[in-house]
């Protein structure tokens, strides 16, 4: 695992500023403390800092082939390396390495770009190609690890983190309202965009080329869920799923380094520890976490997998606090474009943990994702039937039950068909609103072509799907990249740790894709196929355990003594000073919630955030 960053230049001869190069690769450091190394020449440099995890002692980078025309690096793993190298080294490549991502080079060699449809894992890379004099970035299937770019001053700036491209000194900070939209509606920033109009996120399943000063972007992979005419028995494709799932964990365990878990008291930890300790003879360090209040803790809903001596575990617990809001400005500096979830701070009080022990751990994340583990899609199945009702009788029925279901009213009352604001009634945080923000702010979103929130490109057969389907499709290109693996990476990268997501091995998300939805959520019950495939995996009082998603205890945070930063940055002279809010809008919305509309919590955390945000990186970081 690694941070990774560079540039590259219009102008083939024009040399790079190596101090600023080093300052680039300096501010990844967190991700790879281990090493540093650079690949210099006419038109374009490229730095990695490494966290070593596979060929310790020869796997540093940047990795090059056999005559040094191409030049890569990488963060991420490649799983399948060990059969790639066979094949390549059966072709006559000479490898100087055991790095996993020296396949990659040899790969590009003989296939060109099209040596991504041959990586398994997780990835996001850029590779130089000298006598093309064209520069490849390219990120993994499902987004698990994070790639930005820059166009500006005739070059291509990228790095891992915006932060690297923000030490080159040449992008100019300009707050994108159209990323503030998304957070006040979806909860996140919807990729390509950050915060900054200068950086872009290389979307999942993508790859830019950069040659001759021109960027083009290309896709090279989706998810596809049409139906299909397999007529497999639920056994059948529960003994299949299984099958698939001891792969991953089996590739997911390749490591030179001690591999330990995150575990909770659901379904999808357990599953994936409890397949670890299948597959290893060594007991497993495990790592869980405990929340101060008990309406958030997973752990005091019944026994957890460490209990069960049969599994040979260790157990670490960490336990989050309400004095843990103090790790806000750390956790949006690493995060960077922030989260109206703020579950950065948990996963970082569970990283840090973890890093004391391990460098890598295996999660969980994902499975709600392929198999449609969250409530609101029971809500959708159970407000289907409803859907061909006239508007209007909606609106009343909506009316009836806003104040018992205020989401499935939400919902209730919006189009009927798989479209980005059906999505979002469904997932955003309620209450969060675009009413708080500033009127400026307002006129610029109402003077853009698509109102600030466009529709995803969906695919020709889409309109053809189960309607669960679709919405796994909206699932896996929006919630999952910009807010599940977004703040996974950052809170594991944070603490040099590497997190592993087993659940979302490609190979393992395209056979979900073909599982009719009736097994995934039968009834009302999700994950129904998941829970039988791990029938004789789990203690059954795990196996059937009702989901409780991971949550940051936002609104007791927010009831406490706000830290001093906090109250300042949400004081009505600093809300002038930034604009991006309606002063007077955000004291009422103080106020409602100080008064026990606890439904407030997101939006004010939101507000508390982007005020942070422009404290961290529009001033202290321009100041440096």
């Amino acid at each position: 695992m690694c941070g990774i960053c560079g540039v590259a230049h219009a102008e083939p001869e024009r040399p790079v500023d190596q101090v600023m190069l080093e300052r680039m690769t300096e501010s990844l450091h967190h991700r790879g403390p281990d090493s540093r190394g650079f690949h210099i020449a006419p038109g374009v440099g490229l730095g990695i800092t490494r966290l070593s995890i596979i060929d310790i002692e020869t796997g540093d980078q940047p990795i090059a082939n056999e005559d040094g025309t191409l030049v890569l690096v990488c963060n991420g793993e490649i799983y399948n390396q060990r059969e790639l190298r066979e094949r390549l080294i059966a072709g006559g490549h000479r490898f100087r390495t055991q790095s996993d991502v020296e396949v990659i080079v040899h790969l590009y060699e003989d296939h060109g770009v099209e040596c991504l449809q041959y990586l398994r894992g997780m990835f996001a890379l850029a590779l130089w190609d000298a006598p093309r004099n064209r520069l490849l970035l390219a990120r993994d299937r499902l987004g698990i690890k994070p790639l930005h770019y820059s166009l500006a001053g005739d070059a291509c700036y990228f790095g891992s983190e915006q932060k690297a491209i923000l030490a080159t000194d040449r992008i100019e900070r300009r707050l994108d309202v159209h990323a503030l939209a998304d957070l006040f509606t979806l909860g996140l920033t919807r990729t390509p965009k950050t915060f900054l109009t200068e950086i872009r996120r290389l979307p999942p399943a993508h790859y830019l080329l950069y040659e001759d000063g021109k960027a083009t972007l290309h896709e090279y992979w989706d998810l596809d869920f049409s139906p299909r005419e397999e007529v497999l028995k639920p056994a059948d494709w529960a003994e299949a799923l299984l099958e698939q799932l001891n792969e991953s964990v089996r590739l997911h365990l390749m490591s030179d380094v001690p591999v330990g878990a995150w575990l909770s008291a659901g379904l999808d930890s357990s599953a994936i520890v409890a397949l670890m300790s299948r597959q290893t003879e060594q007991a497993i360090d495990t790592f869980t976490l405990g929340f101060e209040h008990a309406d958030f803790d997973e752990g005091r809903s019944g026994r957890m997998l460490h209990s069960f001596p049969s599994y040979n575990l260790t157990s670490h617990r960490s336990v989050c606090t309400a004095q843990d809001i103090g790790l806000l400005p750390k956790a949006l500096w690493h995060c960077e474009d922030p989260l109206a979830s703020v579950s950065e701070i948990p996963r970082m009080l569970l990283s840090a943990s973890s890093a004391e022990r391990v460098k890598v751990v295996l999660t969980g994340e994902g499975a709600d994702e392929i198999f449609g583990g969250y409530d609101y899609f029971r809500i959708d199945k159970a407000l289907r039937p409803l859907a061909r009702l006239p508007s209007r009788l909606r609106r009343l029925i909506g009316a009836a039950g806003s104040s018992r279901h205020p989401r499935a009213s939400r919902v209730h009352v919006g189009p009927s068909e798989m479209r980005m604001e059906r999505y979002a009634r469904l997932t955003a945080p309620l209450n969060i609103s675009t009413r708080f923000l500033s009127a400026d702010v307002r006129r610029l979103l109402e003077g853009s072509p698509d109102g600030g929130i466009a529709d995803l490109r969906l695919p020709e057969r889409f309109a053809g799907w189960h309607p669960f389907s679709q919405l796994q499709y909206y699932e896996t290109k929006i919630r999952l990249p910009d807010r599940i693996e977004l703040s996974l990476d950052r809170a594991s990268m944070a603490f040099s740790l590497e997190a592993r997501v087993p659940f979302l091995d490609h190979k393992l998300v395209e056979f979900c894709a073909r599982i009719p939805p009736s097994l995934k959520m039968r009834g009302l019950q999700e994950k129904y196929i998941l829970r039988e495939a791990l029938r004789d995996v789990l203690p059954a009082e795990i196996a059937q355990r009702e989901k409780r998603p991971l949550r940051a205890p936002v609104k007791h945070w927010l009831r406490a003594p706000l830290p001093d930063f906090a109250a300042e940055l949400l004081s009505e002279e600093q809300l002038r000073r930034t604009g991006y809010f309606d002063a007077v809008a955000v004291r009422r919305l103080r106020t409602d919630f100080d008064r026990g509309n606890d439904s407030l919590d997101r939006a004010l955390m939101s507000v508390l955030l982007v005020q942070l945000w422009d404290h961290l990186f529009m001033r202290l970081d321009s100041e440096r």
